[in-house]
């Protein structure tokens, strides 16, 4: 292995004037908008000039102790000037800038001269600890393509790097725009080695305890397209990956994309929005806070230069109205539990409708919620909801649930409890539909007679229960005699608290009184 002693700096953001995220040249087409976006609500960035920008092209990278480091064709530092010879360009040359307490950027210097090589600079990532670089540069024999490396921080030498190695994940493609998650077990990079979707694709590598590479693997069809996706970085808490995209729902060429890294999978791919992404090219994305960052874009550029931006993240309020309707009849269903989880698996909440058939929830922006919603005689329904794309901060949902079918089990016709208003008899709207169970299995069954009887729960008087009892039985009788079923078909009569199912005195839990407060239709 041969060893280079490179002088250090401080780094963070990138800049050259063809576009890269790491050095790397990207191919630009602002004109075409590639899909109808996707407008995304709930997030507003407010991006101003981070300080640093000039007439030509800068780039953000990442970030190295206390600097930001950038890629640019400008000269000062001491940069070393190399020209590419095909284009007759000045080459990249990888910067470190100050960072203040307000995200601006000042002085940037060259980060290595000893790193600065005879062809372009490429994006670059660091280890956790910061003792290792991995570094990328154009190919000597051809430009396009880039190439990573890494080299070891010299902790005898404050300042010097050593060890430089290329690293067999190369081969005859480009590898561009490296980035380490957290924990320093991932590399993220893009290239278009065969076998991906088209275009640069984004991997991800394992990182072994020598800081090589191995076991390359494309992240898939929720990040990659056919066309060109670069620039990962992934969150902090190690939930997220950020990527840009030309080929998905972009406002024209690379949008900042953001996916969720589950344990199963990849999913919730979603556009960043319009006070983020524009009609340009919006790249090298990356978290100094959860409310701050750095973002690459050309959008005020005819010429193709980009310029680095400061933005601060506002995540705006957003909540959900939703009602739980049976399917055919559009009826609210109170009652109904209702468990919400986030696409992590994680609990967020589990309430149960009102009266109204309602729920209400404060949602955060781009997440994928699964909503599971179960009611007693009626078939469980989970369906996915997007926080994102409504055009606004406030979703409306309708889920609907279907109705199961009676049974006939001994003498006994059974369906879900039947319920009233307290200390009513009148049948509430949700039990008619459980009525209707009763008229279909007597319809299909011309024969058959049933008697109708209701029970209350243990609280009140004996008289007070037997008369309401009786009142409830008669109220269900009369909506099916209302329905067509005949008079001599049917009978009812109410046993009040005489045939408790729970005799729990007046430490009946919620459940039992619900259970002691039924219709039963008996068969004779």
């Amino acid at each position: 292995m041969r060893t280079l002693v490179l002088t250090l700096v401080s780094l963070i953001t990138v800049s050259f004037s063809t576009l890269a995220q790491g050095g790397q040249s990207i191919k630009t087409d602002n004109k075409k908008i590639n899909k109808v976006a996707v407008e995304t609500s709930g997030l507003n960035f407010i991006t101003h000039d981070s300080g640093i920008n000039s007439e030509l092209s800068e780039v953000g990278s990442t970030f190295f102790m206390d600097k930001y480091l950038i890629l640019s064709n400008k000269k000062r530092g001491f940069a070393k000037v190399t020209v590419e010879t095909t284009s007759n360009t000045a080459n990249n040359n990888l910067f470190c800038a100050n960072v203040d307490k307000y995200g601006n950027l000042s002085y940037p210097i060259v980060f290595s001269r000893l790193l600065d090589s005879e062809t372009n600079e490429g994006g670059v990532a660091f280890s956790p600890n910061q003792k290792t670089i991995y570094l990328t540069r154009a190919k000597a024999e051809n430009p396009n393509q880039y190439e990573l490396f890494k080299a070891s921080l010299d902790l005898e030498v404050k300042g010097y790097w050593k060890d430089l190695q290329k690293l067999d994940i190369n081969g005859a493609y480009s590898v561009e725009t490296p980035s380490m998650n957290a924990e320093g077990t991932k590399l993220y990079f893009a290239s278009e080695m065969p076998g991906g979707f088209g275009g640069f694709d984004i991997y991800v590598a394992d990182v072994l305890a020598d800081g090589t590479l191995t076991n390359p693997v494309n992240l898939g069809p929720t990040v990659n397209s056919s066309a060109d996706e670069k620039y990962p970085y992934t969150s902090a808490e190690k939930k997220y990956v950020y990527f840009s995209s030309k080929g998905h729902e972009t406002f024209g060429g690379y949008d900042i994309f953001r996916a969720s890294l589950t344990n199963n999978a990849i999913v919730n791919r979603v556009n960043m929005g319009s006070t983020l992404n524009t009609t340009n090219d919006e790249v090298a994305f990356i978290l100094a806070s959860k409310t701050r960052g750095y973002i690459s874009s050309n959008k005020n550029s005819d010429v193709q230069d980009f310029n680095v931006y400061k933005f601060e993240l506002v995540e705006l309020e957003q909540k959900l109205d939703a009602i739980v309707v049976e399917t055919q009849t559009q009826t609210a269903l109170p009652n109904a539990k209702v468990i919400i989880t986030d696409e992590f698996g994680n609990a967020v909440k589990t309430t149960t409708t009102n009266e109204n058939g309602r729920i209400a929830l404060e949602v955060a922006p781009l997440t994928q919620y699964t909503i599971v919603t179960e009611k007693e005689g009626y078939n469980l329904n989970t369906i996915i909801f997007n926080a994102w794309g409504s055009g606004n901060n406030n979703y409306n949902k309708t889920i609907a649930l279907d109705q199961t079918k009676a049974e006939i089990i001994d003498n006994a016709i059974v369906i879900e409890n039947i319920y009233f208003d307290f200390n009513k008899a009148t049948v509430k709207k949700e039990s008619e539909l459980s009525l209707n169970k009763i008229i279909e299995v007597l319809n299909s069954n011309p024969e058959m007679k049933i008697t109708i009887n209701a029970h209350t729960d243990s609280k009140g008087s004996d008289t007070y229960n037997m008369n309401l009892s009786e009142k409830r039985a008669a109220s269900a009788y009369q909506y099916l005699v209302k329905k067509g079923i005949a008079k001599e078909r049917l009978e009812s009569k109410g046993y009040g608290k005489t045939q408790l199912k729970f005799n729990c005195g007046t430490n009946c839990t919620t459940e039992e009184d619900a259970k002691n407060r039924r219709i039963e239709f008996l068969i004779k």
